[in-house]
């Protein structure tokens, strides 16, 4: 049966080069992720917007040997507010699945595409999320994201794969002066396919292999180094521009999205939380020895708490929730309904 896909990509200027290469990256998504041969593409129809004008995205198409499918390039429609140098896509497609089973792909950031969709005022609502490890920001913020229909964005990840760049490249993270050598060239890249993020260090997905206590433990002291926090920094700022994220971290409110209508600071018992990164671990498959994860920490909490640059701290204009006793599910539930009065003020 012919069954619709979607996607949408973006680039960073108006170059031809730029425009292909982000394009085929968009179509190879859409192959892999719903297992397509290219003899089942009927058609593709190719939008861009406005400010994209050196290439027919069709190109693309053709590159990889879609040679017998009818493909359509068309300038967008501008909406005021909508995402900047986007290309969006309709395959066509006779797959043996339900249309509910399709996948539809969003990289590079392309999930705000239009601010009449997304339901706030243009796409620049954020929900900025900050709170100590382990107090279970990254659940609540992906709760968050898909309840309010926002793209999530988890900042940890980041700074993880960063991490995880400078162990298997063997750069000493104690030795400040390797880690500045290699700040702004680390080959670190964050794509969004079907709202889930995914982080490449070295052009490979690693989003699983980040997620170990020495990678984490590594990760808080390679997040005290300046010219880490610059690179980063700017990269989580780039995908609030376009779009509306919930984001979490531990400079969020503070730093990253200082000027963000909505900031949250989530906070919870060292125990409580030395608990939940054991059950976390165990869950993976991997050993977890509570005493030592609850000095850990503790540890980082006062690194986290004390380190010179940007440390944790509740943002003043930031609402308080102690999760102690609250449940994911309660604790999203809650920012969601402050979430959506605010946008609610916000339009109005």
């Amino acid at each position: 049966m012919l069954r619709s896909i979607r996607g949408a990509t973006t680039v960073s200027n108006n170059d031809a080069s730029k425009i292909l290469e982000a394009t085929g990256e968009l179509i190879n998504h859409i192959i892999r992720e719903n297992a397509l041969d290219i003899s089942q593409i009927t058609s593709i129809i190719f939008t861009c917007t406005k400010d994209l004008d050196k290439a027919y995205p069709a190109v693309s198409a053709r590159k990889l040997g879609i040679i017998h499918a009818a493909l359509i390039c068309a300038q967008e429609m501008y909406v005021e507010g909508s995402l900047a140098m986007c290309i969006r896509l309709t395959i066509s497609a006779e797959m043996d699945i339900s249309q509910e089973e399709v996948k539809h792909i969003y990289l590079r950031g392309a999930k705000g595409l239009r601010p009449d969709i997304t339901g706030a005022s243009g796409s620049d609502f954020s929900v900025a999320i900050d709170g100590p490890s382990g107090v279970g920001k990254s659940t609540v913020a992906k709760h968050c994201a898909k309840e309010l229909g926002f793209l999530y964005i988890d900042t940890g990840a980041i700074y993880r794969t960063f991490a995880y760049y400078c162990m298997e490249s063997g750069i000493d993270i104690t030795d400040q002066s390797q880690v500045d050598k290699i700040a702004d060239t680390a080959s670190i890249e964050v794509k969004f396919v079907n709202d889930r993020q995914i982080v490449y260090c070295k052009g490979i997905d690693v989003t699983g292999k980040i997620r170990s206590q020495l990678v984490a433990d590594n990760t808080s002291k390679i997040s005290t180094i300046a010219s880490v926090r610059k690179r980063l920094v700017a990269m989580q700022q780039e995908f609030a521009k376009s779009q509306n994220v919930v984001m979490d971290g531990r400079d969020i409110g503070t730093v990253v999205l200082k000027d963000s209508p909505l900031k949250i600071y989530l906070d919870a018992s060292a125990k409580i939380r030395a608990k939940r990164r054991s059950d976390e671990l165990e869950s993976m498959g991997q050993k977890a020895d509570y005493q030592m994860i609850l000095k850990e920490v503790i540890d980082r909490d006062h690194r986290d708490m004390n380190r010179e640059i940007d440390p944790l701290k509740k943002a003043e204009d930031a609402v308080l929730i102690i999760c102690d006793n609250l449940s994911a599910s309660e604790v999203s539930a809650a920012i969601c309904a402050i979430a959506r009065k605010r946008m609610t003020l916000k339009r109005g």
